[in-house]
């Protein structure tokens, strides 16, 4: 054991180390190793600690010392695989641009190669193209050579008749199956170098080529196409489609073109059909239009034919798209044949007619365009039809809508309708003016207030035989105008609106909208609104008041929404309504004016009438306070009429300020009638009672500032009825205190018993 407590730490024992346990490992083994071991009764002996702490320390110093060679050593290593290390990444780096710059080098040599190449493309394509133009050339000169040294012509100098020669190009014609295409591209070339030499200057001496070439083109075109239309007879594609690319190298194949469609079964039945009369039966009534049978089926078969036809063109013709251009432009002559003819009715029947017609045109129009959209531009990767059937389409309809033709054919059709439809009225005013020439007496006011209120009057039966003396129908026949009126002028306003947006143009729309409205106004102004203010009857008011708001309302909904994208057109529409309402306003004011100075001249004539003794009773003791003067039961009545008219006539505010005027007058009316009359004790209780029931008259008003007015001159009627010693409580009291004592003063002068108030002294701070 003290041989192992001898031992060197190893270096092993420091990898978990911990002072105050390596301290006390060394101090237990002092403690084994001493023969004398310790106890309490014998002090510490430091001897054995210090040489064995002495051994240790020098144990670790010696292992410092190999722990810091060997750290030496390892980083000498270290430091020399580093100095390799990057040797080793230079010697790459190195090596890695000479790889960069030879691999640029190449690239630019491949560069330089391929512009070589290209140049020498280039050239050698140049060179193919000279070498084939020299061959055309050549080709050429020798046809045309040939052309300008043969004659078709009889030698007459012989007896004997020449059998011409073949041209050249003939024979190579009938070469092969490739030959006759070239042949027609040879034969074209030729006609173009033919009618260049006809230029002043430059003609031939013995101008042969000339006559021979055309007949040459004559003789090939008329060949190849008794071949097409052989093979469109059989049906035969594949020939037609050699025959037309045969045309189409010679002159286009324009001809080929007109003969294909000169002998479709479309043009053929629709030429048939179009010798009928258009119009032998149309609807000329007022009803819905529908447009023209033989209009229909050509438009219908137009949607069937136009992709039916597209997969024989397109299988047939090079340039197939062309063909259909042809084949639309063809069905527009078709449908402007049948459009034209409706310029010979009348003006409503021709829009009506236009309107259906452009509808249906342009549901034709979509359809192909999708066709054209979906099918042609896909299958030729071009522009297709889009643009020509955009010109058909616009084009068609030009000769009807183009520089305002269209809108004055509307505004003048509007404008006839309108007055058609007033026309009633007009006569109803006409009339009426025309009565009142042959019977010129003047009514009674009793009858002129019953003539506004909706009465009879009294001299109706002599107007009636004056009117029948005309042998005219009586204005009560033809009947006022109604709201139901209006709504049909709005109607038919609605729906040469929608014509308006069917033919309009985008950029002319909102202009065409402001004429329709502007011709709508002033034909409302003109026929209505001037001659409804010479009518007075209060239901006259109340259309007015309607008409009005069905304007505002139809300008809302019907006419801003079209006028919305053109601000300054809708401002000026706006103006326009709104002077045109101001104007019936007007006159609206002015009848109701008329009619509060008719009902004045009657209130006074009939408070006129009333008599002194009804509030000066002669006989008091039997005459009864408790009924209300016949005067008064007259004005409850009428007026009662006039509140019960005017609630189902007036609207609104106009009928509060009506009744309020009306009752105004009454209060004027009445308080200057007081002062006329001098009251007993029961001719004040006659007063209270008249002045009560025109409170509750007037309480059916539902004026509020009436009802206070009545109510301070039922007040004033209780100055009439109460014992002289108890005015001033009674005056103190009321309403009456509000008013200046003068005023009062007055009705109290109409007691039968002032004198004896003014003795009384009973108002002594007045």
């Amino acid at each position: 054991m003290a041989n192992n407590a001898a031992l060197p730490p190893a270096l092993a024992d420091f990898r978990v180390f911990h002072a105050t346990d390596f301290v006390n490992a060394k101090t237990a083994e002092v403690d084994l190793a001493s023969p004398l071991k310790s106890s309490p009764s014998r002090p510490l002996e430091p001897k054995p600690f210090i040489a064995k702490f002495e051994i240790t320390l020098d144990n670790l110093l010696r292992m410092r010392r190999k722990v810091q060679m060997k750290i030496d050593d390892l980083e000498d290593a270290a430091n020399a695989s580093e100095n390799a290390r990057r040797r080793k990444l230079t010697e790459l780096n190195a090596a890695v641009e000479n790889v960069q710059s030879a691999f640029k080098s190449l690239e630019q040599h491949l560069s330089d190669v391929g512009k070589t190449a290209i140049r020498i493309g280039e050239q050698l394509e140049t060179i193919d193209k000279q070498r084939r133009t020299a061959s055309e050339t050549k080709d050429l000169i020798y046809f045309f050579q040939d052309f300008n040294s043969r004659s078709h012509s009889t030698d007459e100098s012989s007896t004997e008749k020449l059998t011409p020669e073949p041209f050249a190009l003939e024979v190579f014609r009938n070469s092969g199956n490739e030959a006759a295409a070239q042949t027609a591209s040879i034969a074209r070339r030729l006609n173009a170098i033919v009618k260049e030499m006809g230029i002043p200057g430059t003609e031939l001496k013995r101008p042969k080529a000339k006559e021979n070439m055309e007949k040459f083109s004559e003789e090939l075109e008329t060949s190849v196409l008794d071949q097409f239309h052989n093979a469109y007879s059989a049906g035969d594609r594949a020939t037609m489609n050699k025959c037309a690319r045969i045309l189409t190298e010679l002159n286009g194949g324009t001809s080929c073109m007109q003969t294909c469609i000169n002998q479709h079964e479309f043009f053929i039945n629709q030429s048939k059909i179009l010798t009928d009369d258009f119009s032998s039966s149309p609807n000329f009534g007022d009803g819905p239009i529908s447009v023209s049978p033989k209009l229909q089926k050509l438009l219908d078969e137009l949607k069937t034919a136009f992709p039916k036809e597209w997969d024989v063109i397109s299988a047939v013709f090079p340039n197939a798209t062309a063909v259909m251009q042809n084949f639309a432009q063809r069905v527009q002559s078709q449908i402007e044949y049948e459009l034209s003819t409706a310029l010979d009715t009348g003006d409503l029947f021709y829009l009506r007619t236009l309107k259906i017609v452009h509808q249906s045109v342009l549901v034709t129009y979509k359809s192909l365009a999708l066709f054209d959209k979906e099918v042609i531009v896909r299958n030729t990767k071009g522009q297709g039809i889009g643009l020509v059937l955009d010109r058909c389409f616009d084009d068609l309809f030009v000769p009807y809508t183009d520089n305002d033709r269209y809108v004055d054919v509307e505004c003048r059709c509007l404008r006839q309708r309108i007055r058609e439809i007033l026309s009633a009225f007009n006569t109803f005013v006409s009339l009426q003016a025309k009565s009142s020439k042959i019977h010129p007496t003047i009514p009674s006011l009793q009858a002129v207030g019953n003539m506004i209120m909706g009465g009879h009057d009294i001299n109706q039966g002599k107007s009636k035989e004056s009117l029948q003396s005309l042998n005219e129908p009586l204005p009560e026949a033809v009947g006022l105008p109604s709201v139901s009126v209006v709504l049909e002028i709005f109607s038919v306003h609605l729906e040469t609106l929608e014509r308006c947006r069917e033919l309009s143009k985008i950029g002319d729309l909102a202009r065409n909208v402001l004429a329709v409205f502007k011709v709508l106004i002033e034909e409302c102004g003109r026929n209505a609104s001037k001659k409804f203010s010479q009518l007075e009857n209060m239901e006259i008011i109340q259309i007015e008041n309607q008409s009005m708001n069905l304007l505002q309302l139809h300008f809302q909904t019907a006419v801003a929404p079209m006028l919305a994208q053109a601000p300054t057109l809708l401002r000026d529409a706006v103006l326009t309504k709104n002077e045109f309402m101001e104007s019936v306003e007007m006159k609206l004011n002015y009848s109701l004016k008329a009619h509060l100075e008719v009902l004045q001249e009657w209130l006074d004539s009939v408070l006129a009438k009333q008599k002194k003794s009804d509030y000066k009773p002669k006989d008091e003791q039997t005459t009864s306070a408790g009924a209300a003067t016949s005067t008064c039961t007259q004005i409850c009545e009428y007026l009662q009429k006039v509140l019960a008219r005017a609630e189902k006539r007036l609207d609104g505010v106009t009928r509060l300020n009506f009744l309020e005027e009306v009752g105004a007058t009454l209060h004027i009316r009445l308080l200057d009638h007081i002062k006329k009359f001098v009251f007993t004790d029961v001719g004040g209780l006659i007063l209270s009672r008249d002045l009560s029931k025109y409170y509750e008259l007037i309480q059916n008003f539902r004026v509020q500032r009436l009802d206070e007015k009545f109510e301070m001159i039922r007040e004033v009627g209780n100055l009439f009825i109460v014992k002289p010693e108890n005015l001033a409580q009674v005056i103190n009291g009321s309403y009456l205190s509000q008013i200046d004592f003068a005023l009062l003063t007055r009705f109290l002068m109409c007691r039968a018993d002032w004198t004896r108030v003014q003795k009384m002294g009973i108002f002594p701070s007045r």
